[in-house]
């Protein structure tokens, strides 16, 4: 009975996922930017699993991410990299006793992701060093961090406790 009730919840992620990096509601959007459901989803795989498994899920999570996008910029760096750094400290600290950690960690991993795919754009296209970019660059990253860090403690302790019982 376990072994399908995990069956469910893989396949329920898998599914949900994209469904809302597609159509993310507008209740969960600041001013049209949605939050970063790659960390959302990231985060508790991470803090549950081995580092091997993580980088491979987040290895995967990032093609499966760039595939939305039009740019030389890649997801994948950033997220292989919080993987690793959320799967030392899951294993480390094998309970998460406050709801807000979770919300800090994924605070603190969109904005890494943001200004990783932020510099990669700066290094990648020169004609984007002027001050307009950067201007609504702020803006769309601090949007995303804030609601992303308001979202996740909602849908990752969820997934936590779903991944805790199986």
């Amino acid at each position: 009975m376990t072994i399908n009730k995990k069956k469910l919840l893989i396949f329920f992620n898998f599914v949900c996922l994209p469904a809302l990096i597609i159509s993310s509601p507008d209740w969960l959007k600041i001013n049209g930017i949605a939050p970063c459901w790659p960390v959302v989803w990231l985060l508790p795989f991470s803090l549950k699993n081995s580092p091997w498994k993580a980088a491979l899920a987040a290895t995967l999570l990032g093609i499966f991410t760039d595939s939305f996008t039009i740019s030389d910029a890649s997801h994948i760096p950033s997220l292989l990299i919080l993987s690793l750094v959320w799967s030392q400290y899951g294993l480390r600290n094998k309970k998460i006793e406050l709801f807000l950690n979770i919300g800090l960690m994924a605070f603190l991993g969109t904005f890494f992701v943001g200004f990783s795919f932020w510099v990669q754009k700066i290094i990648l296209y020169s004609d984007l060093r002027n001050s307009w970019f950067h201007s609504w660059s702020i803006y769309a990253l601090m949007s995303e961090v804030v609601i992303t860090g308001l979202v996740t403690p909602v849908f990752s302790s969820w997934l936590l406790l779903s991944y805790k019982k199986n």
